[in-house]
């Protein structure tokens, strides 16, 4: 059984990850017992694909795409919400785009001797990977690293729409 633990973000801001992959079953956790999404994927790297469920049945995002050994095409949430998750390998090293080329982030995240370090966003805005794989392919490491981070800003952009007006009166 493969597991995938780790951190995207620092002390005070970020999720952590907690995941199994065993027999094509990927479950496991984003975030904290009360905030954050519940893993529920399957996927075939022989079969090509990956789909699943991230949170609940009501709440949560939908995930469907394409997978080979060094590549991953998937669509996270619907087509108007959702954003298009673009990965593959060279060497140790995962790389690709979450959303699209205005809006969302790079992923760069390196594997060596069980460890992921890497960074999700930019230089200034974005967030540092630390974590630990064993027996996971890095295609899929990487995208639940990436889907990690998803997840933390589809929930704070929510967090941060208080609906008030900001002016004063």
């Amino acid at each position: 059984m493969g597991m995938i633990s780790g951190k995207v973000g620092g002390v005070i801001r970020g999720y952590d990850i907690s995941a199994t992959v065993d027999s094509g079953v990927i479950s496991g956790r984003i975030g904290g017992a009360v905030f954050g999404n519940d893993i529920n994927l399957t996927y075939s790297v022989e079969e090509g694909y990956i789909n699943g469920r991230l949170g609940g049945a009501v709440f949560g995002k939908s995930i469907e795409g394409s997978l080979s050994f060094d590549t991953l095409s998937v669509r996270i949430g619907g087509m108007v919400d959702g954003y298009n998750l673009e990965l593959e390998t060279g060497g140790n090293s995962v790389y690709g785009r979450c959303g699209g080329p205005t809006i969302g982030f790079d992923v760069g995240i390196d594997f060596f001797e069980g460890q992921a370090v890497g960074r999700l966003g930019g230089g200034i805005v974005g967030m540092d990977v630390n974590g630990s794989v064993t027996d996971v392919e890095p295609i899929i490491a990487g995208a639940l690293f990436a889907i990690t981070y998803y997840i933390y800003q589809v929930n704070h952009r929510s967090s941060n729409n208080s609906g008030g007006s900001g002016g004063s009166r």
